[in-house]
């Protein structure tokens, strides 16, 4: 029995001692930071933190329209540095499936793969009297895309290539390729105090588009501005599908935008002539035209009803107005989704 005893007591100090060991590793090593879902100002301090910059300022809604949930806009001066303030935006989002990265007609491209992931870098060179150039640093991994885009002094060439006040290969591959840049970060850098971080940081906050939205956008891309602006019907594509109709004295023009997993997607159906343009689906039947195409987050639907319409809608100057207001929104330009910023939606006119 005495043995049993002593034996209890030898190994309860055993465990004390490591315990006591376990927690004074903890101690040295500092509390576990564990993690959490990112924020604008979280991904603007692991940028502050990674490249050790002094900001001036921060934007959390410089596309004002298009929402970017972890997209920040940083603008700060190099040591040194006496002029306007460099650029850089950081963005975490999911990956989209497009692993092709595209390089634009006014930019030069080259890709690269490490870090367990691939990088795409994109710039335009320097315009001179009008533009300094700009670089974009893509790195896609484990389903997501982390990006970081900088302005601020002349490209004349590869960036990697220049003396750069952040450099491609070092500083912005590191930034890129630390784990606390991500969609879950640490609970350090979500509560990190930023000097000069905006006191109203959720202007850039998603919210859902209205059909006042839709409306705002549909003449900002060119459809004229019609007397009477109202919602349209959209029970035909379920929940979720939002749009708007903007009727003139001789023809209506509408946009519905669908959630890509809509059950009931817009199609061209039998009843209607189509072709295929691009990535943009027209078609017309006798007084109507419809165009479909893709945006970020949506399919989108463009109809418009006129009697005027006996044909494909190809020239402004055979249907007039209607003509117009169709080609103006069938090109595909424009930033149309499901979400806009707590900003936009708050600025545009109710009805």
């Amino acid at each position: 029995m005495r043995f049993l005893l002593k034996s209890l007591a030898a190994a309860a100090v055993v465990l004390a001692v490591v315990a006591g060991t376990i927690a004074l590793g903890r101690w040295l090593s500092g509390p576990d930071d564990g993690s959490a879902p990112a924020t604008k100002k979280a991904i603007a301090a692991v940028a502050v933190d990674v490249l050790d910059i002094h900001p001036t300022s921060y934007d959390v809604n410089s596309r004002y329209d298009a929402p970017d949930p972890l997209g920040v806009e940083i603008r700060f001066r190099p040591p040194g540095d006496d002029g306007d303030s460099h650029y850089l935006y950081v963005s975490v989002r999911p990956a989209d499936g497009d692993e092709s990265g595209g390089c634009g007609d006014h930019y030069e491209c080259a890709d690269w793969h490490g870090h367990g992931g691939d990088f795409h870098l994109s710039w335009q060179e320097e315009q001179p009297e009008e533009d300094p150039g700009i670089l974009t640093l893509t790195f896609r991994t484990a389903g997501e895309e982390r990006s970081v885009t900088y302005a601020g002094v002349l490209i004349e060439g590869d960036p990697r290539e220049q003396d750069l006040p952040l450099s491609v290969e070092g500083d912005l591959v590191r930034l890129l390729t630390d784990d606390r840049l991500s969609a879950t970060t640490t609970q350090e850098m979500v509560d990190a105090d930023l000097p000069k971080w905006p006191k109203d940081d959720t202007r850039g906050d998603p919210v859902p588009t209205t059909p006042e939205v839709v409306a705002h956008w549909m003449v900002e891309n060119g459809a004229r501005d019609a007397p009477t602006q109202r919602p349209a019907d959209t029970t035909a594509y379920g929940d979720g599908a939002v749009g708007a109709e903007l009727v003139s004295r001789d023809h209506t023009t509408t946009v519905v935008l669908v959630p890509p997993d809509s059950p009931a997607v817009p199609t061209c159906g039998a009843d209607w002539h189509c072709e295929t343009k691009g990535d943009v689906v027209r078609g017309w039947q006798p007084g109507a035209a419809i165009a479909i195409r893709r945006t970020a987050d949506a399919v989108m639907l463009i109809t418009v009803r006129s009697a005027a319409i006996d044909g494909p809608p190809r020239m402004t100057a055979r249907f007039g107005a209607a003509g117009e207001d169709y080609l103006a929104l069938a090109r595909g330009y424009g930033s149309f989704t499901l979400r806009t910023t707590e900003e936009f939606a708050q600025d545009v006119p109710a009805w």
